[in-house]
């Protein structure tokens, strides 16, 4: 599992700018035997800005060699086109993470209302590495997103409607399933979340790949499963459903988290 780092966003460099070409970090380590570290999980600030300034050629390019690179694959999952494109990019900065008194606090002093919290319910986890059989608790998981070096995209496994990411619902706070496990509380962080419906993502992409052609054929037709890819690469890091209040958290520096769940 990753460790767990400071609390606030941002996140330490990984040794690695976006784009690397693979020297040192990706090709003189077995990366896919290590738990992610902040030696070897890299973090690029602001990482969605820096993508959507990249031009064609450069997105190609990184897409290209997202492809193929080592990455941590300590939980033995499938490494999925948009968790490598994630890690690729840098896109591994932590969410800011508050007591319970300064997140009240963080709400008042930015006149977000209660409504606007968002909830996910985690269950627990279970993963054979090397044979060995780990059970990660429901707490650990919500650790995991909080404090983990890697950010870990979600939806491998049970579905990508909204892309891949971490999902959580707008709903002022209430559970949202898996009775008996875990909730984590978070807000959208005003000045890092870059949030787009994902009608207009699919809308806008449309027009942006005539624009950026070397990258839409490397990374195919805009589809559930690379939403989350186009998303980042035009500025991106949080695609909504644009009415019932479901949010995929593409990068976790675009939200602010509460340090206890209920």
């Amino acid at each position: 599992m990753g460790g767990r780092g400071a609390r606030s966003g941002g996140g330490g460099s990984g040794g690695v700018g976006i784009g690397s070409t693979g020297g040192g970090l990706f090709t003189a380590q077995n990366i896919s035997a290590q738990a992610p570290t902040p030696q070897n999980t890299p973090v690029v600030p602001n990482a969605s800005t820096v993508l959507s300034q990249m031009s064609d050629a450069q997105l190609a390019q990184l897409f290209n060699q997202s492809r193929t690179v080592d990455m941590p694959n300590h939980l033995n999952d499938v490494a999925d086109a948009t968790q490598r494109f994630v890690y690729m990019a840098g896109v591994n900065g932590k969410p800011m993470v508050l007591d319970q008194a300064n997140f009240d606090k963080y709400l008042r002093d930015n006149n977000i209302p209660r409504g606007d919290i968002l909830a996910r319910t985690t269950g627990g986890a279970d993963y054979v590495v090397n044979g060995t059989k780990i059970r990660l608790s429901s707490n650990q998981v919500c650790d995991l997103i909080k404090y983990g070096d890697l950010n870990y995209v979600g939806g491998k496994h049970g579905g990508q409607v909204y892309g891949g990411g971490t999902y959580f619902d707008r709903n002022g706070g209430r559970p949202t399933g898996y009775n008996g496990n875990q909730t984590m509380l978070a807000v959208l962080n005003p000045q890092t979340a870059k949030p787009i419906s994902k009608d207009q993502l699919r809308n806008q992409t449309a027009t942006w790949s005539r624009s950026h052609p070397q990258f839409a054929k490397a990374v195919g037709s805009f589809s559930n499963s690379n939403a989350s890819i186009y998303a980042l690469a035009q500025g991106y890091n949080v695609i909504t459903d644009g009415r019932r209040g479901y949010h995929n958290i593409i990068d976790r520096t675009a939200m602010v988290m509460r340090d206890t769940n209920y």
